[in-house]
């Protein structure tokens, strides 16, 4: 009789035992396993046709302006003072980049300029699926022809997206219209745009009250100080966001790369999840 209660009580703990195993098992495989965030990286980088700040000669030097920009492993890069085949770079200055960076590119070209062409281009980690150049307005006097340089991408695991470089211009009057055509590039996007560049005005100008009308910044107070190089002083390179675009991305980081004197520029380097 002693040995049946024993057995028993011996097959109540072992079923007791496997219960609780069995729940334990449940448990670890019903946990939600942690999300993590994919991250989007994007380079502005006004590269001076590729001539570094202290140089006395004025040489162009791409390779320096190649090494800063894969030490950010940017996914899209926004690039002005582009030459194309000049007589002072003497090579298509974004193909070039984008062929030492295994990357896709798109130029746009602003003006005619000694012998050749400079502009602005767009490097891509993936396929360019659709590009477009768009010129600026360059009503007032003394103002220069800008553009926009506009691509199409799909992103892994997010969706298709609009990546644009500019670089407005110096007059006030112009860069003013410039803002307000890219107000309505936003406006009339099919999928959320992200536009990158030298805006060539501080975030506390009239300018960039009217660009914050339609897309965020990067950043709210201390903007990077990106000009120049040497002694950065001045915020006018900016990575900015439409509303779609906004509403998907979140920013991680937003920051100048210091000690980088490839360029009278620093590239500035936005992170962003998803």
């Amino acid at each position: 009789m002693i040995n049946i209660m024993s057995t028993i009580k011996n097959l109540s703990l072992l079923l007791i035992g496997i219960l609780l195993l069995s729940c334990g098992k449940s448990n670890a495989v019903d946990k939600p396993a942690p999300v993590k965030n994919k991250l989007l990286r994007i380079v502005s980088y006004n590269i001076h046709h590729g001539t570094p700040i202290n140089s006395a000669s004025g040489a162009v030097d791409l390779n320096n302006i190649a090494k800063v920009i894969k030490a950010q492993n940017p996914d899209l890069v926004a690039l002005q003072e582009v030459d194309k085949n000049t007589k002072r770079a003497g090579l298509d200055e974004a193909k070039v980049l984008a062929e030492q960076l295994g990357m896709s590119y798109f130029f746009s070209k602003s003006i005619n300029y000694d012998g050749g062409e400079y502009g602005i281009a767009v490097l891509s980690k993936y396929p360019v699926l659709a590009s477009e150049r768009i010129e600026l307005s360059n009503e007032a006097a003394g103002g220069e022809q800008r553009t926009v340089a506009i691509v199409t991408v799909e992103i892994p695991d997010f969706e298709k997206i609009r990546f644009a470089c500019a670089h407005l211009d110096l007059v006030l009057e112009n860069r003013t219209a410039q803002i307000g055509q890219l107000n309505d590039l936003s406006k009339a996007s099919q999928y959320p745009l992200l536009v990158a560049g030298d805006f060539n005005t501080t975030p506390d100008s009239p300018e960039i009250a009217l660009l914050k009308k339609e897309f965020s910044l990067g950043c709210t107070t201390n903007c990077a100080l990106t000009f120049p190089a040497d002694k950065p002083a001045k915020t006018i390179d900016y990575i900015v966001l439409n509303p779609a675009a906004a509403k998907k991305l979140t920013v991680k980081s937003y920051n100048a790369v210091a000690g980088q004197l490839a360029s009278d520029h620093l590239p500035l380097l936005g992170v962003y999840t998803y």
